[in-house]
């Protein structure tokens, strides 16, 4: 009986979740997309699926929108032929997981706004969500709203078997403590300048448990973590205290948007030594360990919690 219900359960989930619970994001809110927002500040927090909408509001005239990729989006630049939205109200669906970038392509809106915008995109899979209002409380609410329907459904299928309960209850409590995994920032070229870490961390999950490993020669580089306005601005609070040692660790204890630089003089305006990711609720891991992360360290002790 359990596993009918169960098949019979993802068949509904397969078909009917998708369309009905995309979610229509209005870029930067009733502010809209200008350039006087900070819009990594905007998106953090926010979980974005496949299916879901972006929505550029405008004056039509004084703005436009270019996506672009991860080099574009640093040096707000994008390739001869690219197509810019200009409606005032451009639309874009997130059809396709992974990291999307967007900018504004007017004068020097991009570079001294700075009117750009970067995401992480996940898979429809992943539980989507009622159409919300786009305040920061409604998508808190509307984040919860999308796990409580996969929690539902399946509180409805170990309804009538009390050890298969036990066995989803124990890999919750395991799961996150026995899957973590060490990403090692830009693989064998470890922490350092003229390195396009936007690109490196492309397609990668990040889940909260897992670590980032900072390897650079000790003294030369360090790593200081920052919000949003700090990583456009590659600047740190002066109270902020760098890690130095060369190997540093730091364990991804939150979800959300995570931002951080290399303080050494001008390694992060000039060379581009910085890194921005997105990290998703535990619950949220997909397999034991990512396999986008080609390189893995052999488990170090962490030295710092983010």
């Amino acid at each position: 009986m359990a596993s009918s219900q169960f098949f019979i359960i993802l068949a509904i989930l397969a078909i009917v979740t998708p369309s009905i619970l995309a979610t229509d994001f209005i870029v930067g809110d009733d502010k809209g997309w200008t350039n006087t927002v900070d819009y990594q500040a905007w998106a953090q927090g926010k979980l974005f699926y496949v299916g879901d909408n972006l929505v550029f509001n405008y004056p039509e005239g004084a703005h436009n929108v270019l996506k672009v990729n991860g080099t574009g989006f640093q040096e707000c630049a994008a390739p001869a032929g690219t197509v810019a939205l200009t409606s005032g109200q451009d639309v874009i669906n997130l059809a396709t997981p992974g990291r999307k970038w967007y900018i504004c392509g007017v004068s020097k809106h991009c570079e001294v706004g700075p009117q750009k915008l970067f995401i992480t995109v996940m898979p429809a899979s992943f539980a989507p969500s009622p159409s919300p209002s786009t305040s920061a409380a409604t998508t808190s609410a509307v984040n919860g709203a999308r796990y409580g329907l996969i929690l539902f459904w399946f509180r409805i299928l170990v309804m009538g078997s009390s050890q298969l309960f036990i066995i989803l209850a124990t890999l919750a409590i395991a799961a996150p403590l026995t899957l973590a995994t060490d990403y090692v920032v830009g693989d064998d070229k470890g922490w350092t300048t003229n390195f396009d870490y936007q690109a490196w961390a492309r397609g990668k999950m990040f889940v909260v448990g897992d670590n980032l490993v900072f390897h650079y020669p000790e003294g030369v580089h360090n790593v200081l973590k920052v919000n949003g306005t700090g990583f456009q601005q590659c600047a740190a609070p002066a109270s902020t205290a760098p890690l130095t040692s060369g190997h540093d660790v730091i364990t991804l204890a939150t979800p959300g948007r995570k931002w951080y630089i290399c303080g050494a003089p001008n390694h992060c305006a000039v060379g581009g030594q910085k890194l921005a990711i997105t990290v998703m609720p535990s619950s949220f891991a997909p397999s034991p360990s990512p396999l986008s992360a080609k390189y893995v360290a052999s488990s170090p002790s962490p030295t710092s919690g983010c």
